[in-house]
C-alpha cells in the first residue's frame, strides 16, 4: 500500500463513519417524505392551545416592526396568543417599538449572563408561573413567521409532542451568492436531518428560532442553559430527562442570512465554537447512555453532535479523492480514489436529497457550484481559530427584517 494509503486510511474511516449517518439520516427523510405526500394533508381541528410568542430582543428596534405586524396576522384565534418581547439590556427603543406593536414587553436589566439563552431563562421563570399559556414559541426578532404557524405547531402539541422545532427557511436567498448557500444549508440542517432522525426513532433537536415548549416541559425541564449554543444545550437536558423533540416542516418561518463571509464572521465563530464545547462534554456521555440503555435516540444525539460541519467534510473528502486519482494516474491502485469517490457521491445524495425535500430555490444548486468552495476554505479557517481558542462568547448580530412577500 501506498504512503498515501496508509496515511489517508485512518481520515477514509473517519469520514465514511460521518458520511455513512448523513446518507442514513437522508434516505430516512426522503422514504417519510413519501410516506407523507401517500397519507395526504389532514384537516386541522380547531385551536386548542394557548400559545406565548417569545422573542428575546437586544437592540431590535428596527426589525421589531415587520415581526409584529406578521403576528397580528396569524391565523389562529387571537384571543388564544399573546406576544412576548424580552427586552434584554437595550439601548435603542426596543421596548417603546415592541409596545407600539401591541407586544406585552419584559424589561431586563438585572445584572449577570446576558444574551439570549439568559434572556429566555429569565422570561419563563416570569412567565411560567402566570399559567396564562399552554405552550411557549420562541423566534428571533428578524423572524417572518407563516400565518399558519401557530395551527401546525398546536396540532403537533395534540398528538403528544413537548417540544416542537419548526422549518427555520432562509428568508433572503437571492441577495448574494452567500445567502444561496445558506437556503442549501438550512435545507440540510434545518429540514433534512431533524426530518431524518425523528423518522429513525430519534429526536429532532433544538434551532434556537422556530421551537416550541409546552408549560409542562419547561416544569420539568427548566430553561437553564450556560453556553452560546443554548438551543442545542437545552435539547441535550431533554434528553437526559427521557423526552424528544419532533419535527415540524410545515410549520415554517423565515429568518435573514448575511450576504456576506465578513458580517457573519462572528456569527460562524459562535455556531462552530459552541457546537464544539457542547460536543467535548457531551459526547462521551451521550455514548455511554447509548450503551447502558442500548438507547438509539442517545447514539443519534451523540453522532450529530460529534459529526463535523458539512463544509469540512466534504471538502476533506474531496482533497483526498483527488490526492488518491492523482496516485491512481500515477500507477498506484485505484481502490482508494474508488472509495473515496464512493463517500463523495453519498455526500452529493445527501446535499440533493436535502435541497429537493426542502424546495430551495435554483440559485441555491447554482450556490453550491460558484460559491461553496469558496464557504468550505472559509468554514476550515473558522474551524481553526475555534481550535485555536479564537470563538468569542455571545455578540449580537446586526439584524434586518425579512422580504415582506417571504410572510405568504
Amino acid at each position: 500500500m501506498s504512503a498515501l494509503g496508509l496515511l489517508g486510511a485512518p481520515f477514509y474511516v473517519v469520514a465514511a463513519l460521518f458520511t455513512g449517518y448523513l446518507v442514513l439520516v437522508a434516505g430516512a427523510a426522503v422514504a417519510a417524505a413519501g410516506r407523507s405526500r401517500r397519507a395526504g394533508a389532514a384537516a386541522r381541528p380547531s385551536a386548542r392551545h394557548r400559545f406565548a410568542i417569545v422573542v428575546p430582543a437586544h437592540n431590535e428596534a428596527a426589525t421589531l416592526p415587520a415581526l409584529l405586524a406578521a403576528l397580528a396576522r396569524l391565523d389562529y384565534p387571537r384571543p388564544q396568543y399573546e406576544v412576548v418581547v424580552v427586552a434584554d439590556h437595550c439601548d435603542d427603543d426596543t421596548a417603546a417599538v415592541a409596545a407600539a406593536g401591541g407586544a406585552r414587553v419584559l424589561v431586563r436589566r438585572e445584572a449577570g449572563a446576558r444574551g439570549k439563552g439568559a434572556a429566555l431563562g429569565w422570561a419563563f421563570a416570569r412567565l411560567l408561573p402566570e399559567r396564562r399559556h399552554d405552550a411557549f414559541l420562541v423566534l428571533d426578532a428578524d423572524t417572518r413567521p407563516r400565518p399558519d404557524v401557530l395551527g401546525r405547531l398546536d396540532a403537533r402539541l395534540r398528538r403528544g409532542a413537548s417540544a416542537v422545532q419548526g422549518y427555520c427557511a432562509v428568508a433572503n436567498p437571492h441577495e448574494s451568492w452567500r445567502t444561496a448557500l445558506m437556503a442549501a444549508d438550512m435545507a440540510l440542517v434545518h429540514y433534512l436531518r431533524p426530518a431524518g432522525r425523528q423518522a429513525l426513532g430519534g429526536s429532532a433537536d433544538i434551532h434556537g428560532n422556530g421551537f416550541c415548549l409546552t408549560r409542562a416541559t419547561l416544569a420539568r425541564v427548566p430553561w437553564a442553559t450556560a453556553s452560546v449554543a443554548e438551543d442545542h444545550e437545552y435539547h441535550l437536558r431533554l434528553l437526559v430527562a427521557g423526552l424528544r423533540s419532533a419535527f415540524a416542516p410545515d410549520a415554517v418561518v423565515y429568518t435573514v442570512m448575511e450576504p456576506t463571509m465578513r458580517t457573519a464572521r462572528a456569527q460562524e465563530l459562535r455556531w462552530e465554537g459552541g457546537r464544539l464545547a457542547l460536543a467535548r462534554r457531551h459526547v462521551a456521555l451521550l455514548l455511554g447512555a447509548a450503551w447502558r440503555r442500548r438507547s438509539w435516540t442517545h447514539l443519534d444525539a451523540a453522532l450529530d453532535l460529534a459529526t463535523p460541519p458539512f463544509a469540512l467534510l466534504a471538502a476533506g473528502t474531496g482533497a483526498m479523492t483527488v490526492l488518491s486519482g492523482l496516485a491512481a494516474l500515477a500507477g498506484a491502485s485505484r481502490l482508494p480514489a474508488l472509495l473515496w469517490a464512493g463517500l463523495l457521491a453519498g455526500q452529493a445524495f445527501y446535499v440533493f436529497a436535502g435541497c429537493a425535500l426542502a424546495r430551495v430555490p435554483a440559485r441555491a444548486y447554482a450556490a453550491l457550484v460558484v460559491y461553496g468552495p469558496v464557504y468550505a476554505v472559509a468554514k476550515v479557517w473558522y474551524c481553526a481559530l475555534v481550535f485555536a481558542g479564537r470563538a468569542r462568547g455571545w455578540v449580537p448580530t446586526p439584524r434586518k427584517a425579512p422580504p415582506l412577500e417571504k410572510a405568504a
